[in-house]
């Protein structure tokens, strides 16, 4: 793979891997790697590497989405959330719906200028970590014998 290849694959798998919806980074992963020829198992490989960030970064997705769309304030405790299903399941699940879109929308936003920087960051890095391509030349009056 070419340093800029594997920066790609790493930001694309970065980003997805960090979506807060459990469950669709691999057929996102899948898709967009296809759609931009990356090597689909790296990209894969790398979105579930990142997926302990995943976890640690949907509640302030979540939050964010939910200022910036300035939707009702919902806590996410887990007592809080009990509470909420106890009273009404279905509001609860609406509620909770909204919330995660919105942190879905909120990520959708940040992935491309994210994507973006962690791309060139890794550009050089990995120009200067992988092999260079061994580049031979040859002979002009080399002729090859049949």
């Amino acid at each position: 793979m070419t340093p800029q290849n594997l920066s790609a694959t790493v930001a694309v798998g970065s980003v997805i891997g960090t979506i807060p919806a459990i469950g669709v980074t691999t057929l996102l992963s899948t898709a967009v790697a296809a759609r931009f020829r990356l090597n689909i198992a790296a990209t894969v490989l790398v979105s579930y590497l990142v997926q302990p960030l995943q976890i640690l970064l949907a509640i302030p997705f979540i939050r964010l989405g939910i200022n910036l769309f300035g939707m009702e304030e919902l806590r996410l405790s887990l007592g809080e959330m009990q509470v909420m299903f106890q009273t009404d399941w279905l509001d609860a699940l609406s509620k909770l719906w909204l919330a995660n879109l919105a942190g879905i929308a909120t990520w959708a936003a940040l992935a491309t200028p994210i994507g973006a920087t962690l791309y060139f960051i890794l550009v050089p890095v990995f120009r200067k970590v992988l092999p260079r391509p061994v580049t031979g030349s040859l002979d002009s009056d080399f002729t090859p014998q049949v």
